[in-house]
This record gives structure tokens, sequence and C-alpha cells, in this order.
């Protein structure tokens, strides 16, 4: 009897064989697990800029805009543009960007958010005028509801939400369902 030395021909076949079996069983759920990192990526990268477009809004004393276009920020104009062509941005009721204000406020680029004074209906005589509990005067706000970012990819059938406070910090960054079409 002699001693095997190695493997045979049809055994390095058959392992190969299933080797393949596995590997193309395994790259479906491989490339939606790519597409989920770059929709995360890209949808960071976007939290990121928002953070410091506000920031700069604070730092420089005036409205900053950012805009959803592949140009080059100049100024008080800041822009992003995803670096992937599958990865899309729908900003719902914003379709053009957002405003930073020199407080940090977000609000839509088109509108303003602030109206003048007016009088407060529950404005107490009897006791003495405090800004905070009995103004004489309020603010109406208009156009300050909370704004919706969502970033999604045509291959993925989920979108990353980023919520942005009215007081302009963004509030979370979410996965949700996508509903209709990613365009």
């Amino acid at each position: 009897m002699r001693k095997s030395q190695g493997f045979t021909l049809i055994e390095l076949m058959v392992t190969i064989a299933v080797l393949a079996i596995v590997a193309m069983m395994a790259a479906p759920s491989m490339m939606q697990l790519i597409y989920k990192k770059q929709l995360e990526t890209e949808a960071r990268d976007l939290a990121m800029t928002l953070s410091n477009v506000r920031g700069t809004a604070v730092s420089l004393r005036k409205n900053i805009s950012l805009e959803f276009k592949n140009q080059e920020n100049i100024g008080d104009k800041f822009y992003w543009w995803t670096t992937r062509s599958t990865i899309h941005v729908l900003a719902k009721g914003v379709p053009e960007g957002i405003t930073f204000t020199p407080t940090g406020l977000a609000q839509k680029r088109i509108t303003s958010i602030r109206k003048l004074e007016k009088l407060n209906p529950n404005f107490n005589d009897e006791i003495p005028e405090d800004p905070l509990t009995n103004p004489k005067k309020i603010i109406e706000w208009d156009d300050t509801e909370d704004l919706v970012f969502e970033v999604c990819h045509e291959k993925l059938t989920e979108i990353k939400s980023i919520k942005i406070f009215k007081s302009g910090v963004i509030d979370r960054m979410q996965s949700k369902p996508l509903i209709g079409d990613c365009k």
C-alpha cells in the first residue's frame, strides 16, 4: 500500500465547483450590502454638509444657503451633489435646497420664515410684561415646519431620511422604506 501524497484532480475540481456555487449564491447579498453602504455614506456626507453650512451661517452671521447642484461653493452659497449616479436626493417640499439664518435657524430657501410682530391675544394686563411668560407682542412664524431630506439608491427599496428641526439642528438620520421611485 502506497501513502497518499496529495489530492486527485477530481477532488480539486469538485471543491472548486462547490466554492463557485457558494460564491454565486453570496454575490447578490454582497451587492445589497455594498449599495447600503454607499447610501449610508452619501447620507452621512449630506448631514455633515448641512451641519457645516449651519455652522458657517452662525460664524459669519449671515444667511448661507445650500443647493443641490454640482458646482463649486462660492461666498454665501454652498452646493452638494452626490458622486454616484444611482443615488438621489428627495427633498420633500424643498427641491432647491435650504438656507440657514445667522442664528442657525433652518428655512426653506425660497421663503422667509419670519413675519411682523403682532399683539399677543393672551397678553394679561394685570401682570407685568415679560418676554417669556407674558409677552405683549409675539413673532408670527411662517413656513418653519421641520425639513426632511431623503437620500435613496436606485437599487434599494429603502431610503435614509435626514430630519432637521426648525432650530437648524439635525434631529436624526433613519432608514425608511422607499415609497415610489428613486429619481
